[in-house]
């Protein structure tokens, strides 16, 4: 008996099984629609409060923005004239006596007015390399009829006893290939110098005080609310920091990048908010608060 027993049980057992299966189908098909109907109101649900979010965001920093229509907001240790072009560049000691007889490549020229001032505190020669179209365009104009010994130029061609960079570094999409590149390019015995702000994390590293005084705004808004901001001041259509030119160079990226160069450090200077220059020393803080990085470097 109990070997009859087995089969009827097995079968048994194999129809519940069935009957089971056939009943949780029938009920998974039933409420499919439903669950992807409520998946979707979820869904569309969510999707509307980001929208609001998003849009709470934006209202919210325009609070800290200038009204639409004014001019930009004055940007402070931004040289486009030809009367202080060199102006950073009295940090560095002996800056003058440093490019006298030499020649010199100003590396990121923008506008032209820095290259124009090389050959006018006695450079030998001025170069000056800008990749922007619209910038060189200005700068090969600003120097017609100005001195011979200016060139514009969108690459390096050549050797240079002084390689000077003003107010680029932090903009460089390829900062350490620029850096091997600019190292390549350098005389035996010549030095680069480099000064930039304001780095990433410092209160404007963002490079939005014209529209915002409000101080480490991509740290308190996400990047899209800031571009969405940005773009009622800009119609660029840039959408990311990238796109507007920003490589987010910190200061401890900087560093790396120039021990992985090669060089020597001759000369460093970090300048801090409010001249609080001792912030420079303390770990993280210095991150917050160096605004402006200058520095002399020599071919190790």
């Amino acid at each position: 008996m109990a070997s009859l027993a087995m089969p009827f049980a097995f079968v048994k057992n194999a129809t519940a099984n069935y009957h089971l299966d056939h009943m949780t189908a029938s009920i998974s098909r039933r409420l499919r629609p439903a669950w992807r109907t409520t998946m979707c109101t979820v869904k569309q649900e969510s999707a509307r409060n980001l929208i609001l979010i998003e849009r709470l965001e934006v209202v919210l920093l325009r609070w800290f923005c200038r009204p639409l229509g004014t001019p930009d907001y004055p940007m402070k240790n931004v040289h486009y004239s030809h009367a202080d072009a060199l102006a950073l560049a009295r940090v560095f000691p002996d800056f003058e006596s440093a490019i006298r007889g030499k020649d010199v490549l100003d590396f990121g020229s923008g506008y032209g007015y820095q290259t124009i001032a090389l050959a006018e505190h006695g450079a030998a020669s001025s170069t000056g390399v800008e990749i922007e179209p619209g910038l060189l365009a200005s700068a090969r104009a600003l120097a017609e009829d100005r001195n011979s010994i200016v060139l514009f130029t969108s690459a390096i061609d050549g050797l240079y006893d002084v390689i000077y960079s003003q107010n680029s570094f932090e903009h460089f999409q390829d900062p350490e290939g620029t850096c091997a590149d600019l190292r390549a390019h350098l005389r035996p015995g010549g030095r680069i110098f480099i000064t930039f702000a304001p780095p990433w994390l410092s209160p404007y590293g963002a490079h939005m005080f014209f529209f915002t005084r409000l101080p480490w705004v991509h740290l308190l808004f996400p990047e899209r609310i800031v571009m969405a901001a940005r773009a009622q001041y800009r119609s660029d259509g840039a959408k990311t920091y990238s796109e507007c030119g920003l490589a987010k160079m910190t200061i401890q990226r900087f560093e790396q990048i120039i021990q992985q160069t090669g060089v020597r450090v001759e000369f460093c200077r970090y300048d801090c908010v409010r001249s609080l220059n001792f912030l420079a020393h303390i770990p993280l803080l210095r991150e917050m608060f160096i605004n402006r990085v200058s520095c002399i470097l020599t071919a190790g």
